[in-house]
């Protein structure tokens, strides 16, 4: 019996490991462990924060380029990113989507709640400023093009969720820019 059970979870994780060296191209989804102020400095700054968490040395995720799931007003994951063909996934493997079509089509397959830690995170908000199609929900919710400061004038931003999978996930609620969240970050 015990021989059965080891021999059942050595083909499953053989499994495992062939669909994920199946394809390899697929692009890696997470949530950052750290919270941030809304000035992250730019579009540059924000995606800085997600390299570096996926360049950590606690970080499970594959290497390559990661940017932030975030709009400024002139620029957005629509212009920026590479739209990938491959499916994008979570740090476990987790689809999220077929590609970026399908990404950006009005639902994702499942909630993005695993940080590059590989931990998972209950419902928490993150800047996105970005509609469900990866365009700029508006300018006036951008917290300045995220560099706003306590000195600016009160400024909103759009913020995603990390337990939705409707347009929700990216386009949940508004807030004040005076508060600390996380980022979504996908590898291009």
């Amino acid at each position: 019996m015990n021989n059965l059970v080891i021999i059942t979870f050595t083909a499953a994780l053989l499994m495992t490991i062939a669909v994920s060296a199946a394809d390899s191209s697929e692009k890696t989804v997470f949530v950052t462990s750290d919270t941030y102020y809304s000035n992250l400095g730019g579009l540059t700054g924000a995606d800085e924060k997600c390299q570096m968490e996926a360049d950590a040395s606690v970080s499970i995720i594959p290497s390559g380029t990661y940017k932030a799931w975030l709009s400024d007003g002139t620029n957005s994951p629509d212009t920026r990113f590479t739209k990938s063909s491959h499916p994008y996934v979570l740090p476990d493997g987790t689809r999220i989507a077929d590609d970026y079509k399908d990404l950006t089509d009005g639902d994702i397959q499942n909630i993005i709640n695993i940080d590059s830690t590989g931990k998972t995170v209950g419902p928490n908000y993150f800047w996105s400023s970005t509609d469900f199609d990866g365009t700029l929900e508006q300018y006036f919710v951008t917290c300045e093009g995220w560099t706003w400061t306590k000195t600016s004038p009160i400024s909103h931003s759009m913020l995603g969720k990390t337990n939705q999978k409707s347009t929700l996930w990216t386009a949940f609620a508004r807030e004040k820019c005076r508060k600390h969240y996380r980022l979504a970050c996908f590898q291009q």
